[in-house]
């Protein structure tokens, strides 16, 4: 499956969106895995989203992709779109919970682009 992945621009995770598309999302949450040396858990549950601006359209789940010999995680999920402008604080989160206890949030931030 292909999926927009985003590009860190400063402190932000972000990525072009038109705002009345449909399209599949990824969030490489590989390295907030590796520094709290654990995987999400199993199961529902292990993913939450949190969006704005956005209709979930199916997921989230969770996939393992290896690239360039490199195993990465990713959060993946289809958004929807909206046919209004897009609110201020236009975004999506997966809040994501560890076998470990722990709990992190990893938010992709919309850029516009009208197509």
């Amino acid at each position: 499956m292909s999926a927009k992945v985003p590009v860190k621009v400063g402190a932000k995770w972000t990525v072009d969106r038109d705002p009345d598309e449909e399209s599949y999302y990824a969030a490489d949450i590989t390295d907030e895995l590796a520094d709290r040396n654990t995987v999400p858990m199993a199961g529902d549950g292990a993913v939450e989203l949190i969006v704005n601006g956005v209709e979930v359209l199916e997921g989230p789940s969770v996939q393992v992709e290896t690239v360039d010999d490199i195993q990465r995680t990713y959060v993946v999920v289809l958004l929807g779109g909206i046919d209004s402008d897009p609110p201020e604080v236009w975004n999506w989160c997966a809040r994501v919970r560890c076998q470990n206890g722990e709990r992190f949030d990893k938010t992709t931030w919309f850029n516009r682009v009208d197509t």
